[in-house]
């Protein structure tokens, strides 16, 4: 599995909800509503010879703070496990993403903040797991 192959690939599952943006590297000022693809932490050879790897990755959805009211219903809408705006099914639409893994699977959502320069945004971590042959 290569990083970089893996998290462009997500960032064009993301995009296609609409009036989503998304980053496939931790920008410094990020446009909400947003999500950026984390960085992956990877186990080898949980089959022998290379034969397979898993990475673990986070997902960040952003969205501002206008009011708390609005800010998390805008989030709420992200969190659904299936529809338009469902992150789930986005990053699920295709299991390989476009041939960089065997496969994967959204593993959860966490609610929080994210603190980008001084700014504070609402956010949900989505956390994935990802397998995959081992270069």
């Amino acid at each position: 599995m290569k990083p970089s192959s893996i998290r462009e690939a997500l960032k064009k599952q993301l995009e296609t909800i609409n009036g989503l943006r998304a980053y496939d590297t931790m920008p410094d000022l990020p446009q909400p509503p947003c999500a950026v693809v984390g960085q992956l932490d990877f186990t080898f050879d949980l089959n022998n010879s290379r034969g397979l790897d898993q990475a673990n990755l986070d997902v960040y959805v952003l969205v501002q703070r206008f009011s708390e009211r609005t800010a998390q219903d805008n989030l709420d809408k992200y969190l659904s496990g299936s529809g338009n705006y469902s992150i789930k099914a986005a990053i699920e639409s295709d299991l390989t993403l476009d041939g960089s893994c065997n496969t994967l699977r959204v593993t959860s959502a966490e609610a929080g903040t994210y603190l980008s320069g001084d700014v504070e945004y609402l956010s949900y971590r989505y956390r994935l797991t990802i397998w995959g042959q081992g270069e």
